[in-house]
């Protein structure tokens, strides 16, 4: 079993109309910082019991519905245009569909199935205003305050209604019907593990308190497991018993303390004694520590990256196991909130390439939800499997999409086979951003950045737009993954190879993918960008910054052609075959000076470039 789709409504940054996802029984989630990978897993954890890690709250508080929700809440309330019972009280839903099930997950989720065919399930939790709750009293009471208010200002109106959150509870239903209240014992069969990004991996992995993940796991274990530890404890409670120097000590304490303390009048005595563990499982468990390496030491003098792996596979491999209490658990999703923490590139690289086939592996009682912002684990893992969580350039709401969703397996094979080979780390960068820029190779890889800011007085980095150098002109694949519903505003910048076999390929392009608020195709005016970026800098303090990279990357003949042009414009042709087999080198030295130079006065983008950054506004 596993989940099929998602909805959210009205929960932290989810509004409403309601985001909808379809998941998959291993599902990696990709988005920028803030756009709500967090809350889309604590959302699922209002449906799911929890027991290894920190139970998440079922009642919400104020912070938890959606603030446009209220805000808009607020303002039908302050309207006297609507009548009480015209008031809508948002209400805060999440729901899941299950499908997959097999015998035994069919009879935990028996009364919850939504279809006739009674392949797919439903559960929905539900925060709304109690049955018992008068609105429209309230509505009339509260706008009856706001008339005995002085102010008229709207926002300050607003702002002292007051939402009425203890007036809210929650339920968990199935099937669709809100009726239909799901049964907390089979709703314990079904269990969600949340390792958020914040965990303290080297704590969980030391048994010795009741809450910690070691501990925990342990402990679900049949203690009957454990009878040959116990005896051999016994046993050595016996030794120490016998120990004649731990006689000796007692005899002392014991001599001490019965002369300050009073337990001889109260009808005791001060009886003292040694003790290695107790006998008791619990107690014993809590003493049990892990060790990792091929040269043992413990995991608090383990690094950061060693114990989230071992903290991962300790979550994983315990999971599958059906013992003691876990044998009434009939469905686990797991979900890992940056399993890239403080993890360097390589070892990203192996967990990336390794834990999609440990999902494979375990039957259909698991499912795998992951969330992260490395472009490492991005481009290792199966773009199928890909879902882009992202902000709509149509709409602005709340959006997601596959990598290859909208992609005919046949007609579309080039791209699927390009994106899954070729989406390094530097170009799985699109995935995190909000506007993206394609360009052809390193030169404007190198340059575009620099002239961004010249022309926005910010950095790319500031408005969330990455530059991803295909290297090459194989942009329809990326374009194709944008127009199939991951709406996020693209310009590609393309030579216009005049005079050559491909001269009709960026004109194609520009045909098949410019839309309008989405991408745009900018083709240079001249062959190629160094040719526009010469054009438009052939005099002035344009001309000087070029011909100081030219001496830069070429100090002899660069030198002679600072000298040739003293007192003339630059010939763009002549200029661009001193450079055209040093074209990366000079990028580089350009892009060095262009750093130095505070006031971008004097020094013109390219026309076509300039256009494409004031698409992207």
């Amino acid at each position: 079993m596993y989940i099929k789709q998602l909805t959210i409504k009205n929960y932290r940054n989810f509004g409403d109309p309601p985001f909808t996802i379809d998941l998959k029984p291993f599902t990696l989630i990709l988005g920028e910082n803030n756009i709500g990978k967090t809350n889309l897993l604590n959302a699922l954890g209002l449906l799911f019991s929890q027991e290894i890690m920190i139970f998440r709250k079922r009642l919400l508080e104020l912070d938890d519905v959606n603030y446009a929700t209220i805000r808009r809440f607020k303002e039908q309330v302050r309207a006297s245009t609507l009548e009480p019972d015209e008031v809508i009280f948002p209400e805060v839903l999440v729901e899941v569909t299950l499908t997959g099930m097999n015998a035994d997950q069919e009879a935990v989720i028996g009364d919850w199935f939504s279809n006739k065919e009674l392949t797919e399930a439903k559960i929905a939790y539900l925060f709304a205003p109690k049955a018992s709750f008068d609105k429209q009293d309230w509505v009339s009471r509260k706008r009856a305050q706001l008339e005995r208010q002085s102010s008229s200002e709207p926002d300050i109106r607003i702002r002292n209604i007051d939402f009425p959150i203890d007036e809210y509870r929650y339920s968990i239903y199935g099937g669709g019907d809100p009726s239909n209240e799901c049964n907390a014992y089979f709703l314990r069969m079904l269990k969600m593990e949340f390792l958020d990004a914040l965990r303290d991996a080297q704590k969980e992995l030391i048994a010795s308190g009741d809450y910690r993940l070691l501990f925990r796991i342990l402990s679900q274990r049949d203690a009957a497991n454990y009878d040959s530890i116990r005896a051999i404890l016994v046993q050595l409670e016996e030794v120490i018993e016998k120990n004649q120097n731990l006689k000796d000590i007692r005899t002392e304490v014991k001599e001490l303390l019965d002369r300050v303390s009073l337990a001889a009048e109260q009808d005791s005595d001060n009886k003292i004694g040694f003790r290695f563990s107790s006998p008791d499982t619990s107690e014993m468990l809590k003493k049990i520590g892990l060790v990792y390496g091929s040269d043992p030491i413990s995991v608090d003098r383990n690094g950061l990256g060693r114990n989230n792996l071992l903290y991962i596979s300790l979550i994983l491999s315990h999971l599958t196991v059906r013992e003691g209490n876990d044998k009434e658990v009939y469905f686990r999703l797991i979900s890992i909130e940056e399993p890239e923490a403080h993890l360097h590139p390589h070892l990203q690289d192996h967990l990336a390439r390794n834990i999609e086939s440990i999902r494979e592996e375990r039957d259909e009682t698991m499912q795998l939800v992951l969330t992260s912002h490395s472009t490492q684990i991005a481009a290792r893992l199966n773009l199928a499997n890909t879902a882009l969580l992202y902000r709509s350039r149509q709409d602005d709401a709340l959006r997601a999409h596959y990598v290859l969703s909208g992609l005919d397996p046949v007609s579309d094979k080039p791209t699927i086979h390009y994106l899954s080979k070729f989406l390094d780390a530097t170009k799985s960068r699109m995935f995190f951003a909000r506007k993206v820029i394609l360009v052809e190779g390193i030169a404007e890889q190198l340059l575009i950045p620099r002239m961004f800011e010249f022309h926005f007085g910010r950095s790319m980095e500031q408005v969330g737009c990455n530059i991803i150098n295909a290297n090459g002109v194989a942009f329809s694949h990326f374009l194709k993954v944008i127009r199939n519903g991951y709406f996020i505003r693209c310009v590609v910048l393309t030579d216009s190879d005049q005079g050559k076999a491909t001269a009709e390929r960026a004109t194609d392009l520009k045909k098949e993918f410019d839309q309008v608020d989405l991408t745009l195709i900018q083709i240079s005016e001249q062959n190629t960008f160094e040719n526009d970026l010469i054009s438009a800098n052939r005099s002035g303090k344009g001309k000087a910054i070029l011909l100081a990279a030219l001496k830069s990357t070429k100090p002899v003949s660069g030198a002679a052609l600072k000298n040739a042009y003293v007192d003339r414009d630059l010939d763009t042709d002549t200029f661009f075959q001193e450079i055209e087999a040093y074209k990366a080198e000079f990028a580089f030295n350009l892009a060095e000076l262009l750093k130095k130079t505070t006031d971008s006065s004097g020094f013109t983008i390219p026309t076509y470039v300039r256009l494409g950054f004031d698409f992207l506004r």
